[in-house]
């Protein structure tokens, strides 16, 4: 709802679909490319990469503590434009076909920690704690 608004408008877009929410005592499913909207906006996020869901987590553990490779590289870009005058790092490589997708992680070619398990073994839910999860192939992804 916020796409090419300016940002006093976002920000009060935003702001009235807070005040909604609390009123009316409702969940609301936000999606978005902005990762700096949804970590104004959301209690729970959940990062998408290639159509599937890699990561869930309250909003504090995702942002502070990122477990999946690819989450970690949004948030790297997100600290380096709100603050740390740092050029981001970005994966190399580019996304899957999502047509034919690869049999193992989605992720895998552009992953630091990725090896030839991942190409063909599917990744799986691992919990980091009780309500902050990853889909990954390794034990350890941080590499």
């Amino acid at each position: 709802p916020t796409t090419a608004l300016d940002v006093i408008v976002q920000a009060q877009i935003l702001e009235e679909i807070k005040s909604i929410q609390a009123e009316l005592n409702l969940g609301i499913l936000f999606i978005s490319h902005d990762i700096s909207v949804v970590a104004d906006v959301c209690d729970h996020i959940g990062v998408m990469y290639a159509g599937q869901l890699i990561e869930y987590g309250h909003r504090q553990a995702v942002f502070e503590s990122p477990g999946h490779p690819y989450t970690r590289e949004l948030v790297g870009a997100h600290q380096a434009l709100m603050g740390a005058q740092r050029r981001p790092q970005t994966a190399p490589g580019s996304a899957p076909d999502l047509v034919n997708p690869p049999p193992g992680c989605r992720f895998c070619g552009r992953c630091p920690a990725g090896n030839g398990t991942c190409r063909e073994e599917r990744p799986r839910w691992q919990a980091l704690s009780a309500d902050h999860k990853i889909f990954c192939c390794q034990s350890d992804p941080s590499g």
